[in-house]
């Protein structure tokens, strides 16, 4: 996981103040922007952007292929040096390397620069995946799991990140402005293989994985676009369609997961749900009421759920439509919290949230969801296969103490108040005053959390919850 260099963490408040020197800002664009980042569940000083984005390290933003290649390399550079590290392998014991990147494609490709700064061997089999979006942190799994099928025994490097240099927009066009407040540096590098001489120094074993694509809608296709506005200033249009459709890719992708995963007990109440359901059809519901649709309980199938933080209403949006108590809910919500939403990197964050924490013990399962535009979205399934505590320099800062949800800049239980909830249009005095007041309310205990996840509709992941947050919703890219 990368862990970006204390000097590009933003402080936000002077980043705000600084932003209005440049010229491409102006007040209206400086507060739509606050506003949303105030909204999004994002820490006001941890997260990191690249100096040359920063306000109060250049005077105006650049975004020319110069400095995305110096934020690719330092990402790309540090990911992979870590996990090969950590893993006892050089970098010519690659025999596959699997890259990605959305906006920032560049020619020769990311996947060659790779295999340049560590000089890897002339037959690797090297691939870069442009445009994917988010989703391709799971997504790109079922490509790494045929590889490894038609390539056994081999080794697979697979890295995924988000350069968010070439996707800075300057521009006026408020769809495309809720990108600058979310979007932060990341990446995350991982070793798979099916060589069963690895087996006994692995960490977890991929069950299940699988993909949903719903680009064949319209609807579906246009809810993110990498486009120009009328001044011809490229940036990611983020529509209003977006929530609802990530909904429904998503809840296809799980409920195409959920029969892998359900216990025996789950299948035996899905079998009478079926059979109340025939009996009241075929009575006219004299001999009983139609149940609802059967939804297991998902913390029965998973230990673990790892979904991809691409904002705070999206995560509730998920937490709403799988029915999760607070206590699940919060490695992801630390992710978002710390690292802000870092596109396809998102999932694995919040991988090694849990094992820099609590950890993984042996045996438990990892259930892990990932979105992205297209629309399209990724399930995988695994399973761990040895106890896993592994402080990452990334979450070293919390000293293995999981967070809690007063840790948090927003709630993730719908009785919880926080600043964030309210306008961010006030005065620096009027802003501490409401900050004060929320940390001396009360917190909501987990039984309440527990309760009101208890009580959340049927599985449908809608994005009702979503579209209540406005612009805010719109973070799934």
């Amino acid at each position: 996981m990368f862990d970006a260099p204390e000097e590009l963490k933003v402080d936000f408040v002077a980043s705000q103040e600084a932003a209005r020197s440049w010229k491409v800002a102006t007040p209206e664009k400086v507060d739509f922007v606050s506003k949303i980042f105030l909204a999004s569940g994002i820490s006001t000083t941890r997260t990191a952007i690249p100096a040359c984005l920063q306000p109060t390290q250049t005077q105006e933003p650049k975004t020319d292929l110069h400095s995305a290649q110096a934020e690719a390399k330092m990402v790309y550079g540090q990911v992979i040096s870590e996990v090969l590290r950590k893993t006892g392998l050089a970098a010519t014991d690659i025999d596959i390397l699997i890259t990605n990147t959305s906006i920032y494609c560049p020619t020769p490709s990311i996947a060659s620069m790779v295999i340049n700064m560590f000089s890897m061997r002339e037959d690797v089999q090297a691939y870069h995946l442009g445009g994917m979006g988010c989703a391709f942190g799971v997504v790109g799994l079922n490509m790494v799991r045929d590889m490894l099928k038609a390539h056994p025994g081999k080794t697979c490097l697979f890295v995924s990140s988000e350069i968010i240099t070439g996707a800075f927009y300057p521009g006026h066009r408020k769809e495309a402005l809720v990108t600058n407040a979310l979007f932060r540096m990341g990446g995350t590098a991982s070793i798979l293989t099916n060589n069963p001489a690895w087996r006994s120094r692995s960490k977890y074993q991929l069950q299940h994985c699988l993909r949903v694509h719903t680009g064949a809608s319209d609807r579906a296709y246009n809810a993110l676009n990498w486009e120009p506005d009328e001044e011809g200033i490229n940036g990611m249009v983020i529509t209003k369609t977006l929530p609802s459709e990530a909904a429904n890719v998503l809840e296809k992708g799980v409920r195409r997961m959920t029969p892998r995963i359900m216990t025996w007990g789950q299948y035996a109440e899905a079998a009478v749900n079926y059979i109340q359901q025939a009996a009241a059809q075929v009575s006219n519901g004299k001999l009983c009421a139609s149940p609802a649709p059967y939804q297991p309980d998902y913390t029965r199938c998973a230990d673990h759920f790892l979904l991809h933080a691409g904002g705070y209403a999206i995560l509730r949006g998920i937490q709403k439509g799988l029915r999760l108590p607070a206590q699940a809910m919060m490695p992801s919500f630390a992710s978002l919290r710390d690292f802000g939403n870092t596109s396809s990197a998102s999932t694995w964050y919040t991988w090694s949230y849990i094992e820099s924490t609590d950890g993984v013990r042996k045996g438990q399962t990892v259930l892990q969801i990932g979105v992205g535009g297209g629309m399209k979205s990724g399930v995988a399934y695994w399973r761990a296969l040895r106890d896993v505590r592994d402080i990452h320099p990334c979450w070293a800062h919390l000293g293995g103490k999981a967070l809690t949800e007063a840790d948090l800049p927003r709630p993730i239980s719908n009785t919880y108040k926080s600043i964030f909830d309210l306008p961010s249009t006030r005065t620096a005095a009027e802003q501490q005053q409401v900050i004060q007041a929320t940390n001396a309310a009360p917190r909501v205990t987990l039984a309440d959390a527990q309760q009101a996840a208890a009580a959340a509709e049927v599985i449908k992941l809608h994005a009702e919850a979503a579209r209540s947050e406005g612009a805010a919703a719109v973070a799934a890219h």
